[in-house]
């Protein structure tokens, strides 16, 4: 399979919120005008994982950290038989959400050329750049130097540039914040990895908390006052005091007193990855396009509010 690039992405994965569907499938017809307001197009995209949850299922998306849901009933057993077909054979749905929140209610199935455009998208194979790094920080106090230089670009600080990095939204946009990370430490001179972490997760911001599918950050490599090599998570969304291990960044997404929370599994991928799918399949974003276009997007918001997160329609993927 070619490259991933974003210059193929011209699809919008999660389409302008306009209504089209009926969210009570089976029952009466809706008015024209009611139906507008209580629906909303999410658009045609890639369910990753789903599963069962105190009389419900939560449903995962490609790209998107948010939890979305879908009633456990019998009206809605078909579109949850839709959407597990999809998560087997990692094909796209068209996903219709009552409006203003993260529960699926509609489910329709997507076209030939969904298919095949989505199929061309996701791959198994690892992006290439011309960019070339050391991929290993020579001593602490260069790492400690490199997190400063990252966490000074957080949005709401003096010394953000733009896009600034969206640190204090953790709601969505972490798969963007990494990357913009990365590109930091690109033009520092140094390379690092990604770790995705998956499951049912739940952290404190430190005001509040938030919930995800499933988290990421870069994960850097440095040499301590040993000479030996360690590898630490950066990740200001969560930890702005300093890098910390990666075994502590996964508990910290794991966060039981914001509700009941696991981890279903880990992955560290190369750097350049834009999104890790819990099967594998890969997502690239070499030109920064969409990464600049989401954080963007998130660049006025803080805390855990709004829930859901804005859409990104405009920005791709």
């Amino acid at each position: 399979m070619k490259q991933l690039l974003l210059s193929m992405m011209a699809f919008v994965t999660i389409a302008s919120f306009n209504a089209c569907a009926d969210s009570n499938a089976g029952q009466d017809p809706v008015p024209a005008k009611e139906f507008s307001e209580n629906v909303q197009n999410f658009g045609r995209t890639v369910p990753v994982t789903m599963e069962k949850e105190n009389g419900k299922y939560r449903v995962n998306f490609i790209i998107t950290a948010q939890n979305f849901e879908i009633r456990d009933s019998q009206e809605n057993q078909e579109y949850i038989s839709m959407i597990r077909e999809a998560v087997k054979n990692e094909t796209p749905i068209h996903v219709f959400l009552k409006a203003n929140t993260l529960e699926i209610v509609k489910v329709d199935q997507p076209t030939d050329e969904d298919i095949r455009y989505f199929k061309s998208l996701l791959t198994k194979e690892t992006g290439t750049e011309t960019q070339k790094a050391v991929s290993v920080i020579p001593n602490q106090a260069t790492l400690t130097s490199l997190f400063n230089q990252i966490k000074n670009q957080s949005c709401g600080t003096s010394t953000a540039s733009s896009p600034c990095i969206t640190f204090r939204y953790a709601v969505d946009g972490c798969y963007a914040r990494a990357h913009k990370m990365r590109q930091i430490l690109l033009n520092a001179g140094y390379d690092c990895e990604k770790q995705f972490v998956y499951g049912n997760l739940r952290a404190s911001t430190g005001t509040c908390c938030v919930s995800w599918g499933y988290h990421v950050a870069i994960l850097v490599s440095f040499r301590n006052a040993s000479g030996v090599v360690e590898k630490r998570i950066i990740d200001p969304s969560l930890f702005t005091s300093g890098p910390v291990t990666d075994t502590a960044w996964r508990n910290a997404c794991v966060n039981t007193s914001c509700g009941s929370a696991s981890a279903s599994s880990y992955a560290n991928t190369a750097g350049t990855v834009y999104y890790r799918s819990p099967s594998g399949s890969l997502l690239y974003d070499n030109n920064y396009v969409n990464t600049n276009c989401v954080l963007t997007t998130f660049a006025s918001l803080s805390g855990c509010s709004p829930s859901p997160a804005p859409s990104v329609s405009s920005c791709g993927f």
